[in-house]
Order: C-alpha cells, then sequence, then structure tokens
C-alpha cells in the first residue's frame, strides 16, 4: 500500500518542479512567476515619471491609528508614531504664516461713514392773531407748510360790561337824578374815565360777565329808573399765537416771505 502512495508523492514533486521551471506554463494556463508579475513590469510606460504624493492625515486618524498600533505592539507604536510626526511635519509646511493667520482671523476694517453736520433750526412764534387776522395767516402759513410743523395756543380775553344811564343834557339834570337815586338808596357813580360819548352819565356797576350786568339792569329797571341800560366796555375776544418749535434756514426764509400776509406780525424768536 505504501508503493502507490511514494509513486504519487514522486509524481507530484516532478509535476511541481515542472511548473516552477515553466514548463507547464503553457499547459496550465497559470505562469509559475504570478506573484511578480515581470510582464506587467514589462509593459509599464515611463515609470521613473511616476510620483506618489503624500496626503495628511487628520489628526484624530493620525491619533486612533497610533493607539491602534500601540495596543497591538511596541513597533508598530513606534511605525504609527513616525507616521504621526511626518503628518506633523507636513500639517506645518502647509500651514500659512503667521501674519497670514492674524490677518485672517482679523476682520475688515469697515470704511467710515461719512457724517453729517445736523441742520441748526430755532424756535419761532408769531402773533397775537385776533379771529380775522388768524383766518388769513392759517392759509398763507397752509400754502408753504405742513399742519404738523406749527401748533397753535389760543386765548381767550374776558370782557367787561358796564350798568349806566346818560348821557344827560346838562349838568341841572343829572343832579336832578342823582337826588332821587340816593332817595331810592340806590349805589352809583360818576362817569369818569370813559369815551365822551358817556359823559356825563352814571354807572351802577361793572362786570367781567355779561348775565351779571343784564340782571342788574332788570333790577333797576323794576325800580323804575329808566333808561338803564348795558354797555360793553371791553368785548371779549380771542387772540391765536403761532410757534413753531423746529425752523431750519429754508423754512425760516419762506416765513419771512409771509410776513405781508400775517399783518403785521413777523416770526421772532420764542420767548420775546
Amino acid at each position: 500500500m505504501l508503493r502507490p502512495l511514494v509513486v504519487m508523492l514522486l509524481a507530484a514533486n516532478i509535476g511541481f518542479w515542472a511548473w516552477s521551471q515553466g514548463a507547464l506554463d503553457g499547459l496550465t494556463g497559470v505562469p509559475h512567476d504570478s506573484d511578480r508579475e515581470p510582464q506587467r513590469l514589462a509593459a509599464q510606460i515611463a515609470p521613473e515619471r511616476l510620483e506618489i504624493l503624500r496626503t495628511e492625515l487628520p489628526a484624530s486618524a493620525a491619533s486612533a491609528a497610533s493607539a491602534a498600533h500601540g495596543a497591538a505592539s511596541a513597533a508598530s507604536a513606534t511605525a504609527a508614531a513616525a507616521a504621526s510626526s511626518a503628518a506633523s511635519t507636513v500639517a506645518a509646511a502647509s500651514a500659512p504664516p503667521a501674519e497670514a493667520s492674524a490677518a485672517a482671523l482679523t476682520p475688515p476694517t469697515a470704511a467710515p461713514v461719512p457724517t453729517t453736520a445736523p441742520v441748526p433750526t430755532v424756535c419761532l412764534e408769531a402773533g397775537p392773531f385776533n379771529a380775522a387776522e388768524w383766518r388769513t395767516a392759517q392759509v398763507a402759513l397752509r400754502r408753504v407748510l405742513d399742519d404738523s410743523s406749527w401748533t397753535l395756543t389760543s386765548r381767550e380775553k374776558a370782557g367787561t360790561w358796564m350798568v349806566y344811564v346818560g348821557p344827560y343834557k346838562s349838568r341841572e339834570i343829572m343832579a336832578r337824578r342823582a337826588d332821587q337815586l340816593r332817595q331810592l338808596e340806590i349805589a352809583f357813580e360818576e362817569a369818569r374815565d370813559l369815551p365822551d360819548e358817556y359823559i356825563p352819565g352814571f354807572v351802577f356797576g361793572r362786570y367781567g360777565v355779561e348775565a351779571d350786568a343784564r340782571a342788574l339792569q332788570t333790577r333797576l329797571t323794576s325800580q323804575k329808573i329808566r333808561y338803564v341800560r348795558v354797555v360793553p366796555l371791553v368785548r371779549p375776544a380771542v387772540s391765536h399765537t403761532v410757534r413753531i418749535p423746529k425752523a431750519d434756514p429754508a423754512m425760516r426764509a419762506r416765513l419771512a416771505a409771509l410776513k405781508p400776509r400775517l399783518s403785521g406780525n413777523a416770526f421772532e424768536p420764542c420767548g420775546r
């Protein structure tokens, strides 16, 4: 039984030797030197121009590789450390200069924005205007200004009324009238500091409210005092003052041109 086994081993050795010498390449189709593939090396074109480019490895990958190789063996750890050092050298070589890094981190300085000096403004006011004058001035103002650029202040002036009898044609008639008033115990005074049309005459009272003067007139008439009347000494009136809080030079020029339409009330600085 050993003889067939020896014969098979001998035939196998002879066949392997023949294949290793290249005698069976055409028969088997497997070249004996396929692990080196000399025919591919012979087919290369200008292999001396081939360059191997090194790529920078991330620091995390280098660290992981170093840790893995260190755990495997001391020799692998040394090789990983050398590779990490080479990667650091490449990274340092490719890093920009310090000046360039500082310039990259420093934001560009914004160009200064030119500032415009504020236009000086002043507060102006004109008045007082009576009702008729203000109607004319208001129309003129609205032609050159918006309503929002000015404010209006209105003040009401109270009137004064007197209860009066006269004027008398002579001093004699006035004297007899005065005696009658004294007998009736009615207070009166001789009219003074009044327009000539009221002298001579008697004044029974002055009032700031017309209704009060009318009440006294009614009472005197009921006491048989004839020709008693209520005379307005100062009629009530409303005055208007217009103020422009912020008038620039252009606005002041337009306001100066309006003076003929403002009944002689020119715009002047506030508070005058």
